[in-house]
């Protein structure tokens, strides 16, 4: 609730969730698609696997038990199949080859590897991306203004400058005050040499 205060305020993160908003619509079919796509590999994952896991569960498993990971059911596969989107998807091929062997695990493995990851994610960022292209970031009237951040970042740049010149000067008169002292030592030290080589004559 605060961010949204923020915003009235930030001008940037407004026009920032201004274009997020903008962009929703698009981005709801795209993710309507991708979820399709999730729950078609899901099915077929299970179809084919689901009995390859049940039955020859013991080539990846020591205790003969179906692993975290695995194709039994539709609930796994799907998860199998978001975490192949998610880019985690070595031990899970390398168990499923396992149990039903490489040409099938290898080909369902490969299609939700470019289907899903490389064209429906990759179009789900460039359709978040042409949102924020120069035509939605068009300059308003109201860019000439400073707005508060900037106004913010102008103070403290003016107070780190005041105490700055206020160390400068600090240090400029302790050296004053230093080159004084040592000024009036010397002649006092030049009066002592001159003394105890007259006393020593």
């Amino acid at each position: 609730l605060r961010v949204f205060k923020l915003a009235k305020s930030w001008p940037t993160l407004n026009m920032l969730i201004k274009i997020i908003g903008n962009s929703v619509g698009a981005l709801g079919n795209l993710t309507l698609v991708l979820a399709i796509i999730v729950f078609i590999f899901a099915v077929v994952g299970m179809q084919l696997f689901g009995k390859s896991y049940k039955e020859c569960v013991c080539k990846i498993s020591s205790d003969c038990e179906l692993p975290r990971w695995h194709m039994h059911d539709f609930f796994h596969s799907f998860l199998i199949v978001f975490r192949v989107l998610c880019g985690e998807w070595i031990e899970t091929m390398w168990d499923c080859m396992e149990v039903a062997g490489q040409t099938m695990c290898l080909t369902v493995f490969m299609m939700v590897m470019v289907i899903g990851n490389l064209v429906v994610l990759n179009l789900f960022l460039a359709l978040l991306l042409s949102s924020f292209s120069s035509d939605n970031l068009a300059a308003t009237d109201d860019d000439n203004e400073m707005n508060n951040l900037q106004i913010a970042v102008a103070r403290i740049q003016k107070g780190i400058d005041y105490v700055k010149r206020k160390v400068r000067e600090f240090i400029q008169k302790a050296f004053v005050r230093k080159q004084k002292v040592l000024d009036e030592i010397k002649p006092l030290e030049d009066l002592n040499n001159k003394k105890d080589s007259c006393i020593s004559n």
